[in-house]
C-alpha cells in the first residue's frame, strides 16, 4: 500500500524499566481492564435477560429488526459525527497532560486551555448532533427503502432520528471522560446505564412486542446521554463557545483530523449494513438477521469484556509515548500479552459452555448459531493480538494510515462474510469472520513495521502461537457431540492453558 511521509519529532531518550515499574505497569494495564471490565460484565449479566425477553416476545425477527435499527444509527452517526468522538480525546488530552503536569493536582475546570478546549469541542459535538438527526429525519424514506427493501418503516426511521442525535451527544461527553482519564466516572455512567436498559426494554417487549423497540432504542439513547452528561459536568460544567464563523473556525483541526475516522466509520457501517443486506435476501428474511446478530453478539460483543481498557486507559497512554520508538513497542506487547493470556481461556471456556449459554441468552430456536459462532470465535483472540497495534496511527494523529488500513479491513470483512455465507450459509459467515481479522493483523504488522517501527518481541510472539493453537484445540473439543468426551478433553485443554497464562497474571498480581 502507498504510504505518505509524517514528520516524526526526535526521539526522548528511552530508559529500560526496572522489573519493579514493569510488574507495577502490568498492575495498572489489569487494573483498568478490571475496572472497566467488571462494568462489562455488568453489562453482559443485564443483557442475558434482555436477549432472554427479547427472545421470547419478539423472536428471531424482533431481533432482526433491533439489529438493523441499531446499524443504521451507527451509520448515520459515522456519517455525520465529524470522528470527534476519537480526535476530540487525543487533542484534549494532550493539551490536559500539559496543563496537569505545570500545576498537579488540580481540578479541570480551573485549567484554562482544557476548559476552552472541552468548549470547543462541546458547541461541534453539538453542531453535528442536529446534523445527524436532520439527516435522519429528512431521508427516513429513502433510508427504509435501502435498508429494509421498503418503506415500512419510514415512521420508525423518522422517530430514530433523535437517538442518532443523543448518540452523538453522548459520544462527545464519552470523549471528554476518556481523555481526562475518569475511567471510574467513566464505569459508573455505563454501569447504570446497562441497569436503565434494562429497566426500560423488559417491560417495553413483554408488553408491546414489536412495537416497543423503537421506543427502548430512543429512550435507552436518552438516558446513556444524561449519565455521561452528569459524569462529565462534574468536572467541566457544560458550557458552549459561540456559533460564529471566527470561533467554529478553531475546530477545524479536529474536523481535519476527524475526517479520515468519520470516513473508516462510514465504511465500517456501511460494510455491516451491505451484509445484512445479503442477509435479507435469504428465505428467512429479518429472521436470518436476526440470527446472525445473535451469534455475531454472542462472538463479539461479549467477548469485548476484554477490551474493556483499550479505549479508555491504553489510547491516552500510547499517545504520551507514541514518538518514543522503544517505548511504544514495550507499552504496546504489554497490552498483547494481557490481551491474549485473558481471552484464550475466555473463548475456551465460552466454547465449551456455548450450547448452555445459547439456551440461557435467547431459546432453542437459536442453536443453529452454535457452528457459526465455534467458527468465528478465533476472530476475538486476532483482534486481542491486533488492536493495540492498530491505535498507533490513532494516537499519531495519522489519519490517513488509519483510513486506508480501516478501508482494506472493511472490504476483507465484508467480502468473506459475504462470499463464506453465500456458500456455508451461517457457518461460512463465521468462517469469513476469523478469516478477516486473521488477514487484517498480517496487514497491520506488515505496514506499521515499516512505517512507525513497531516490533512484537519473540516472547510475545511465541506466547500468541502457543496459546492460539491451545484455543483451536479447544474450540474442536467444543464441536464434539458427545457430551462425555466433550468435558474431559476440554479440561485437558484449560489445564495445558495455565502455565502459559499462568507467569503473565503472576506478574500482575505479584506484589
Amino acid at each position: 500500500m502507498p504510504t505518505v511521509a509524517t514528520s516524526e519529532p526526535p526521539a526522548q531518550p528511552f530508559i529500560a524499566p526496572s522489573r519493579t515499574h514493569s510488574m507495577t505497569h502490568y498492575r495498572q494495564l489489569f487494573k483498568s481492564t478490571g475496572l472497566l471490565g467488571s462494568v462489562q460484565v455488568l453489562s453482559v449479566l443485564t443483557g442475558v435477560v434482555r436477549n432472554k425477553v427479547a427472545a421470547l416476545f419478539i423472536g428471531t425477527a424482533g431481533i432482526g429488526l433491533v439489529d438493523l435499527f441499531s446499524r443504521t444509527i451507527d451509520l448515520v452517526c459515522n456519517a455525520t459525527n465529524f470522528g470527534l468522538s476519537l480526535s476530540a480525546v487525543r487533542r484534549l488530552s494532550e493539551v490536559y497532560n500539559a496543563e496537569i503536569e505545570a500545576q498537579p493536582g488540580v481540578s479541570p475546570a480551573s485549567l484554562p486551555q482544557t476548559v476552552a478546549q472541552a468548549r470547543l469541542i462541546r458547541t461541534w459535538v453539538l453542531l453535528t448532533a442536529l446534523l445527524g438527526t436532520l439527516i435522519c429525519l429528512s431521508f427516513a424514506p429513502l433510508i427504509s427503502r435501502t435498508v429494509a427493501g421498503s418503506s415500512a418503516y419510514t415512521a420508525s426511521f423518522m422517530q430514530l432520528s433523535l437517538a442518532v442525535g443523543f448518540a452523538t451527544l453522548t459520544g462527545g461527553e464519552i470523549a471528554l471522560l476518556r481523555a481526562l482519564r475518569r475511567l471510574k466516572s467513566l464505569a459508573q455512567a455505563s454501569a447504570l446505564g446497562a441497569l436503565g436498559a434494562l429497566v426500560v426494554s423488559v417491560p417495553c417487549y413483554v408488553l408491546f412486542g414489536l412495537r416497543g423497540i423503537v421506543p427502548v432504542l430512543l429512550v435507552t439513547s436518552a438516558l446513556l446521554f444524561a449519565l455521561n452528561l452528569r459524569a462529565s459536568v462534574r468536572l467541566l460544567p457544560y458550557r458552549l463557545g459561540s456559533f460564529r464563523p471566527g470561533y467554529l473556525r478553531l475546530g477545524l483541526p479536529l474536523i481535519k483530523l476527524g475526517t479520515a475516522y468519520i470516513l473508516a466509520g462510514v465504511m465500517t457501517s456501511g460494510a455491516e449494513m451491505l451484509i445484512r443486506a445479503a442477509l435479507m435476501d435469504s428465505p428467512r428474511g429479518v429472521a436470518e438477521i436476526g440470527l446472525y446478530a445473535a451469534g455475531y453478539t454472542l462472538t463479539v460483543s461479549y467477548a469485548r469484556i476484554i477490551f474493556s481498557a483499550m479505549d479508555a486507559d491504553f489510547f491516552p497512554r500510547l499517545s504520551v509515548v507514541v514518538n518514543n520508538r522503544r517505548a511504544m513497542n514495550l507499552a504496546i506487547n504489554r497490552q498483547i500479552n494481557v490481551l491474549a493470556v485473558l481471552m484464550s481461556p475466555f473463548l475456551v471456556l465460552f466454547g465449551l459452555a456455548l450450547p448452555l449459554i445459547t439456551r440461557i441468552l435467547y431459546t432453542a430456536d437459536f442453536l443453529p448459531i452454535l457452528p457459526m459462532v465455534l467458527c468465528a470465535a478465533p476472530c476475538m483472540f486476532f483482534k486481542a493480538i491486533y488492536t493495540p497495534i492498530a491505535y498507533i496511527p490513532l494516537a499519531r494523529g495519522d489519519s490517513f494510515t488509519y483510513m486506508v488500513l480501516e478501508l482494506a479491513y472493511d472490504v476483507l470483512f465484508c467480502a468473506l462474510v459475504i462470499l463464506g455465507y453465500s456458500r456455508y450459509g451461517l457457518v461460512g459467515a463465521g468462517l469469513g469472520l476469523s478469516l478477516a481479522h486473521l488477514l487484517d493483523f498480517f496487514l497491520i504488522y506488515v505496514v506499521f513495521s515499516r512505517r512507525y517501527g513497531y516490533r512484537m518481541n519473540r516472547a510475545t510472539l511465541q506466547r500468541a502461537l502457543l496459546l492460539l493453537g491451545l484455543l483451536l484445540s479447544g474450540l474442536g473439543v467444543s464441536a464434539l457431540p458427545t457430551l462425555w468426551l466433550k468435558v474431559p478433553l476440554g479440561l485437558l485443554v484449560l489445564g495445558l492453558l495455565v502455565p502459559v497464562v499462568w507467569p503473565v497474571l503472576r506478574q500482575i498480581c505479584k506484589r
